[in-house]
């Protein structure tokens, strides 16, 4: 299978999901690292490259360890055929007290327009932005490949800027956003 950007939002609202219920979900796997269904594509005998729905999960690895705190959100909504009042913000955070680090994980599902995230980060006292990632790209369908492995790639460019416990940030559209910040 190959995956989009729009795979990856997908798998960032998973993720998030996931995290949200740490307290019964104790465990969960991909099925396979490599190949078919997976985050990582090879040729025989060439090249390898990372899959959209790599870096959600590489990131949520990386820096989803700690408790999972789940915020109060406040976002412009919409309604699906299913669904009535989906919030465009899908988010949560992750302290790891060990680090003295919180970590924001964002999926901005709006497809027009960038939300703005204000997050108030008291019970931790002042706080510095360490960096914050975006995945993002203007074709959802986008896709990496041998010859573009890293057409649709994460880059260090977020705008979250913290203001003592104060954090602010724009998701950019359709974007996936990992925001580390140091407590004191």
């Amino acid at each position: 299978d190959i995956y989009t950007m729009e795979d990856a939002l997908l798998v960032g609202c998973m993720l998030i999901s996931l995290l949200k219920h740490a307290d019964r979900v104790k465990i969960a796997c991909l099925a396979q690292l490599v190949n078919v269904i997976a985050p990582i594509m090879t040729e025989n005998g060439g090249k390898a490259w990372a899959q959209t729905i790599y870096y959600p999960y590489l990131h949520a690895s990386l820096f989803g360890r700690g408790k999972a705190l789940v915020p109060l959100v406040q976002s412009p909504k919409y309604d699906t055929k299913e669904v009535t009042d989906v919030p465009y913000l899908e988010s949560i955070a992750v302290y790891n007290e060990e680090n003295g680090e919180v970590t924001v994980f964002a999926v901005n599902r709006d497809l027009e327009n960038a939300l703005q995230l204000d997050i108030d980060l008291r019970s931790f006292g002042a706080c510095r932005v360490l960096e914050h990632l975006v995945l993002e790209h203007e074709d959802l369908l986008a896709t990496n490949t041998a010859e573009q492995p890293d057409r649709v790639r994460p880059h260090a460019k977020g705008s979250a800027k913290a203001d003592g416990s104060l954090l602010t940030a724009r998701l950019g559209k359709a974007s996936w956003n990992v925001i580390r910040l140091q407590t004191e």
